[in-house]
């Protein structure tokens, strides 16, 4: 899975992780100082939420560098934007989602996790939510229009393992 020494591994793993993707899903850019620019992106953030038989992992990345993991079994890492490493690779990844945008649906009022085999994308938008559902043995193939997406969305992942490894070290 992932380090998680950034997060309390505890019984209420579930209810934190809950709490926090909420927290995400409904965030005002605004207020979180996120302002769209004239002639900008619309994208000020992107999920990648993954569906395992034990739960769900969610990858959180936010224009302004804030990345984190949660995961719904307990854990996770947090701080990521404090690495530039991170930074760079969550703004790769927001710009693909930015790319992708056109593919993506209207995200319905209760954004439920992904089913264990199935990978969400959610792209947070200065017009509202958007998501997309996929099999997540269809984006292994190279010529799925979101394997970029989730190679981006993994690379994340992989620079906030190697920044939680060497500050644990």
């Amino acid at each position: 899975m992932f380090a998680t020494s950034g997060l309390r591994r505890s019984d209420s793993g579930s209810l934190l992780f809950h709490r926090l993707r909420e927290g995400v899903l409904t965030l005002d850019p605004a207020v979180e100082g996120m302002l769209q620019h004239t002639g900008g992106t619309v994208v000020w953030g992107a999920l990648m939420e993954i569906g395992e038989s034990e739960g769900t992992t969610t990858l959180v990345s936010l224009a302004d560098g804030t990345t984190s993991l949660y995961a719904s079994a307990g854990g996770g890492v947090v701080g990521g934007g404090a690495h530039p490493s991170v930074v760079a690779a969550t703004r790769h990844f927001l710009a693909i989602v930015e790319g992708c945008l056109t593919r993506f649906e209207l995200d319905g009022e209760r954004a439920a996790v992904p089913v264990a085999g199935h990978v969400v994308f959610r792209a947070l938008t200065y017009g509202g939510r958007r998501c997309f559902d996929v099999a997540e043995n269809d984006l292994s193939e190279p010529g799925h229009a979101f394997s970029p997406l989730y190679r981006a969305g993994y690379s994340v992942i992989s620079q906030l393992r190697a920044a939680e490894a060497a500050r644990t070290m």
